[in-house]
């Protein structure tokens, strides 16, 4: 599997739901569940894309969504 690809796309989820916190307050339980439904849309997008298996796909998509989330986003808040 593509690391750099999963890294990219795991960026722009957390800039997504970064960008709809900031529009819309958000609190952790919708933030939670944006980066789920995101990383699931991105998923089957790079999926049909990649002509991948699914499911690794979205998991390794909203661990990396997830450590940029917590490690890079929320140091700028």
């Amino acid at each position: 599997m593509d690391i750099l690809s999963f890294t990219m796309i795991g960026a722009v989820v957390s800039v997504i739901v970064q960008f709809l916190k900031n529009k819309y307050g958000t609190n952790t339980q919708e933030t939670l569940t944006a980066v789920i439904v995101i990383s699931i849309v991105a998923g089957v997008g790079y999926y049909f894309i990649k002509q991948t298996e699914f499911l690794p796909v979205v998991i390794q998509i909203l661990a990396f969504a997830g450590a940029i989330y917590t490690y890079i986003l929320k140091r700028f808040e």
